[in-house]
């Protein structure tokens, strides 16, 4: 179980499953922080994994353990904080076993598929009292901020129509099954 305090010497210990792409990115900018240590990476692609092992060595001067299923690596001692970079459909399931072991959770966006799964994370974020950020750091940029503004300018003229989507009526699961 993951200790809650930390003392100023002491750092915080992070493991990374899916770590090809934003997994990877996240990792790296955990790592730029002061105090953190990455001792466990998990991905099943093995090319990907020993690449990784290789350059987070590099980067810390230590090598973390690899693990190609994500359960082994929830078992690693002394984690502190997870980070979840799998691909979007495979969120949940970390998710929650890694909140039912204790463990912070970074997760990158979408943090799920349906909204039956979200709310299954916010059960185990509630239940397990962990605490969890989503990576939905996008729309802090200025960039996006920049977006905004110049739609709302006027200059792009009189919207009129603008579209999105939404999937009702699933269960948590996201079969559609809600009886």
């Amino acid at each position: 179980m993951p200790s809650r305090i930390k003392r100023a010497n002491e750092k915080l210990v992070c493991g990374a499953i899916g770590i090809n792409g934003m997994g990877f990115a996240d990792l790296q900018a955990f790592l730029r922080q002061p105090d953190i240590e990455c001792t466990a990476l998990c991905d099943v692609d093995e090319n990907v994994l020993n690449q990784r092992i290789k350059n987070i060595e590099k980067l810390q001067g230590k090598a973390p353990k690899g693990y190609k299923d994500f359960r082994k690596l929830l078992e690693h001692k002394g984690l502190d904080v997870i980070i979840i970079g799998t691909p979007d459909h495979w969120h949940t399931l970390p998710f929650v076993n890694a909140a039912q072991k204790g463990y912070d959770i970074y997760c990158e966006k979408p943090l799920a598929n349906t909204i039956g799964e979200c709310n299954i994370i916010k059960k185990a974020v509630d239940k397990y009292n962990i605490i969890a950020q989503i990576g939905q750091w996008q729309r802090s940029d200025k960039h996006w901020q920049d977006a905004i503004a110049y739609v709302h300018s006027g200059k792009l003229g009189k919207i009129r129509t603008v579209r999105t989507w939404s999937y009702p009526g699933l269960d948590e699961v996201g079969t559609g099954n809600t009886q």
